[in-house]
């Protein structure tokens, strides 16, 4: 009889025992076309790319029965590398798919720089995946997504659904010829749809985006085009209570940071930086298949080893990426450099911006220097060089401005500068990003910091003429694609909610630089001077 009685009791502890166990879910976000530990704009090894990341991955997958590997989007744009096999050899297997289906990548949400590189690449791209490519929000006329807008997977008996959300900012950065019949969503509603409809079927329910955490950055800017917010990571979290955890990308930001809580509004998020240099690690406590406990951290990869097996199954691409940057198109007789480029005119700049105006006939070309650290030195210019100069895969467009609006467009960009009247220094608009600081060629001005923001353009002449620009006539105006398309708000600004556009290019804007070099043959240092930074004397 006590035999049975204990038999009894071992099988009710057994009955009401923990059945504990942990899911770990790894997180990449804006890898741009980063797998070999290399920087191909200054053609030297860095700490970056899908190599360092496998090999974190394969640690944890050595040590947990559970674990998924997600990525947060903005795949194919970054490197010469993405682009010379989206671009010119764009027949054979896209080696950032190889990669990630080597690396067994469990789900992928959509980024909008995915998306710029055209339909042909990213309908390719996702053909050749292993995984899902996610975004619930691109909804076509029929009111279906043109991608998968969630995936569900099951691990040890773990139901997890994984819902994909892509930024809907992107009318403001694209054309949509880009997207054909695709409208973008707003994030909130969007997940508020699918938690509902996922959360009776899962045990762990997971955001996966492509979108920041700060809702206030070009909430501006979103709303003047009556677009949804570009950043509504947090707003989900806040608004929907269904997600047991949010991976965020697109702003390329790191979150938590050390110190920080994971949880926000009872959701654990985390943001993996970008470029492979971090990985992002949730870690979601089960009990008898419900959650018991959720956070997430991310670790930094800069002292991991790259994977030789990613190295291995990339160096074809990794070589013939290295020969194609390599290439010379042209000559410097003097130094490029973006040391100063947002201080006063440098060669860099009227490179860029005389370049744009040879393209189209524009009147006045707008352009802003991306990279701060540009610097070429005299001799041979290569084609990596164009990538260091030009680091965006940005279209050519020309538009059609009124005099009124190029100087309340100068006006807009001079709010960058910040004037201390007590000391006379000089210094830079924190909350005014650089390459949001656009430069102008054709005319010629003045930017008097000492006067209150909205009144510091003076002097502006069209050199074409030789005389003060016209209020009243209307210019064509050259500037690139995300800039014509509305993005950094410089044309909502000037009260242009839809550009009346002229001309399109069919090659991106490195393409014509490099051609536009080339014709060149020999840059010098000489520059015209068109503007400059001056301080209005006291009487």
């Amino acid at each position: 009889m006590k035999k049975i009685i204990l038999i009894l009791i071992f099988i009710s502890f057994g009955l009401f025992a923990k059945n504990e166990q942990h899911l770990i879910i790894l997180h990449t976000t804006d890898v741009h076309g980063n797998i070999y530990p290399y920087n191909y704009f200054s053609d030297e090894p860095a700490d970056v790319g899908l190599a360092k990341v496998y090999t974190k991955v394969k640690e944890f997958r050595g040590k947990n029965k559970n674990v998924l590997l997600l990525d947060s989007g903005d795949l194919l744009q970054g490197t010469p590398l993405i682009y010379y096999f989206n671009n010119i050899e764009n027949t054979i297997f896209n080696p950032m798919i190889l990669v990630m289906n080597y690396m067994q990548y469990d789900a992928f949400a959509v980024g909008n720089h995915d998306i710029e590189q055209g339909y042909l690449a990213y309908y390719k791209a996702m053909k050749e995946s292993d995984f899902p490519w996610l975004s619930a929000n691109g909804v076509r006329e029929n009111r279906s997504t043109f991608f998968k807008p969630y995936t569900i997977i099951e691990k040890n008996g773990i139901k997890i659904g994984i819902v994909g959300l892509t930024t809907p900012a992107i009318p403001m950065w694209l054309d949509e010829s880009l997207y054909p019949g695709i409208e973008w969503k707003d994030m909130v509603i969007t997940a508020d749809k699918y938690a509902k409809l996922l959360r009776p079927k899962v045990d762990v329910l997971i955001g996966l985006f492509h979108a920041g955490m700060n809702e206030d950055y070009s909430k501006e800017y979103t709303d003047s085009r009556n677009l949804p917010n570009e950043n509504a990571s947090k707003l989900v979290a806040h608004s929907v209570p269904e997600f047991d955890i949010i991976f965020c990308g697109h702003s390329h930001n790191i979150f938590p940071k050390d110190g920080e809580s994971s949880i926000v509004n009872n959701t654990a998020m985390v943001m993996s930086g970008s470029y492979g240099r971090f990985l992002g690690v949730g870690d979601i406590t089960m009990d008898n298949n419900k959650v018991v406990n959720k956070s997430g951290y991310v670790t930094n990869l800069k002292d991991v080893e790259p994977a030789k097996e990613i190295l291995d199954i990339s160096k074809p691409y990794h070589d013939k990426t290295l020969s194609y940057i390599r290439n010379q198109i042209g000559f410097a007789k003097d130094t490029i450099s973006a040391k100063n480029a947002r201080w006063n005119d440098t060669v860099l700049m009227e490179i860029i911006n005389k370049a744009q105006i040879k393209k189209t006939g524009a009147d006045i070309s707008f352009a802003a220097s991306f990279n701060d650290n540009v610097f070429i030195k005299p001799g041979p210019v290569l084609v990596k060089d164009i990538y260091s100069m030009y680091i965006y895969e940005n279209f050519l467009y020309l538009i059609e401005m009124t005099g009124q609006q190029i100087l309340d467009y100068l006006e807009f960009v001079a709010q960058y500068y910040l004037y201390d009247g007590d000391s006379g220094e000089v210094t830079v608009n924190p909350n005014i990003s650089g390459y949001n600081y656009d430069m102008a060629e054709g005319i010629s001005y003045k930017i008097d910091v000492t006067k209150e923001i909205g009144n510091r353009i003076k002097d502006v002449i069209f050199i074409k003429s030789g005389r003060f620009l016209e209020v009243n006539r209307i210019y064509k105006v050259a500037m690139n694609s995300y800039r014509a398309s509305g993005g950094g708000g410089h044309l909502a600004a000037v009260g242009i909610n839809k550009a009346n556009i002229l001309w399109k290019s069919n090659e991106e804007m490195r393409n014509i630089l490099a051609d536009y070099i080339k014709e060149l043959e020999e840059i010098n240092g000489k520059v015209d001077n068109n503007w400059s930074i001056v301080k209005e004397k006291k009487q």
